[in-house]
């Protein structure tokens, strides 16, 4: 079994957070030890030295999202005296000296006589992802470290819920992610159908359908009170990136910037200046918004029969006041909504639901019930720090 260095771990946790970007070797280098536990993540363990031993370049095939194997056979230079029982290798980011990236065990140990040459098959060296690294995050930062091509740090991480192998809860809305399986997100309000009547000539209800959807903007709407939330992470340390904040979007808030008007918004789909994303930022934890079972109107055109024809005045929690303090009406939807049973987490470097790429995954010691009305999801930052493996 392989696993990075200490050094690298650090390095992959900065770049896939987007603290420091990695800057690959121009080449890499094989090494042996005769230390009978191998080279260790913080680069202990005795190298072979001397004797006409010397470390020697490797190359990789392009990786899949589940391994990477090196393509050349290497040959190490015939020995001058006896160089001791080789247990374990290592890669370098150079000839002598430099970083270790990765180290494992050879299958099995062998001594190096005098006069022998340590021979290491084409593909014997091979490295696999480990831990809650994903493929596809494993694809590209392996393929980055061990052959030189690009990888962009990601702009932002988001947290995703998963409902994968859940009991409880609405009917699966799971999708594929890039190295195999699938990711079940919560539904947004009406999951039932997976839409609510939203369009422009219909009742007040109708026309408003979507202005507590958390908007994003357009198609991004249909999901609704779930969202998935940002995380920004701080420079790793020792191994581990622990969360510094996260920035929920909640459900859209009246939108007090703009004058209130009836006409369409054709590109978000909905009256122009009826709702407004509202981000909220905690350092102490990822929250969820709410799973909201009833919406109340928040405004009203400001003519009968959707109107008082007074314009607006206050608004007071969800509902708007209007004249001498009449409050609208609300909306609800036809059946109740929930997130479901929550299994466990993943990170994207998406925020719309069901899009992105996984770059870390990982399940709940217990799942989460959160079956009820007006449910919210809390998840302390401690369980969110990242490890490289």
């Amino acid at each position: 079994m392989a696993a990075m260095s200490d050094t690298l771990e650090t390095s992959f946790l900065d770049h896939v957070t987007g603290n420091a970007a990695y800057s690959a070797p121009s080449a890499v280098f094989l090494g042996l030890t005769t230390s009978s536990g191998g080279f260790a993540d913080g680069n202990t363990g005795t190298e072979v030295v001397g004797n006409g031993y010397q470390r020697q370049a490797i190359t990789f095939n392009a990786s899949s999202t589940s391994s990477i194997a090196s393509n050349v056979a290497v040959t190490f230079p015939r020995s001058t005296a006896g160089q001791g029982t080789v247990y374990g290798w290592g890669i370098f980011t150079a000839q002598s000296g430099g970083d270790l990236l990765y180290h494992g065990m050879f299958s099995s140990s062998r001594d190096v006589l005098v006069d022998e040459s340590f021979y290491v098959a084409s593909g014997a060296i091979s490295l696999t992802p480990s831990g809650a690294m994903q493929g596809y995050a494993f694809q590209n930062w392996s393929n980055l470290v061990l052959r030189g091509t690009s990888w962009a740090m990601p702009t932002s991480l988001y947290m995703a819920l998963d409902r994968t192998n859940a009991t409880i809860g609405p009917a699966s809305a799971s999708f594929t992610v890039l190295g195999g399986g699938t990711f079940d997100e919560p539904r947004w309000h009406d999951w039932s159908t997976g839409t609510v009547t939203h369009n422009s000539t219909g009742t007040a209800d109708q026309q408003n359908a979507k202005r507590r959807a958390g908007v994003v903007n357009g198609s991004a709407e249909t999901f609704g009170g779930y969202q998935r939330c940002r995380l920004a992470y701080n420079a790793a340390s020792n191994g581990s990136a622990s969360l510094a904040y996260s920035v929920t979007r909640d459900d859209g808030l009246w939108d007090n910037t703009a004058a209130r008007n009836g006409n369409w918004d054709s590109t978000n789909s909905r009256r122009q200046n009826w709702g407004k994303t509202e981000l909220r930022t905690w350092t102490d934890r990822v929250e969820f918004p709410i799973a909201g079972n009833d919406y109340p109107v928040v405004g009203a055109e400001t003519t009968p029969p959707y109107g008082s024809g007074v314009g607006y005045t206050t608004i007071i929690g969800w509902a708007v006041v209007t004249g001498l303090g009449v409050v609208t009406g609300s909306y609800t939807p036809t059946s109740g909504k929930n997130y479901g049973e929550i299994t466990g987490w993943g990170i994207f470097d998406a925020e719309t639901p069901q899009t992105g790429n996984l770059l870390f995954r990982g399940a709940f010691p217990s799942a989460i019930s959160a079956t009820d009305l007006h449910d919210v999801v809390r998840i302390p930052a401690s369980n969110m720090a990242l490890v490289a493996a």
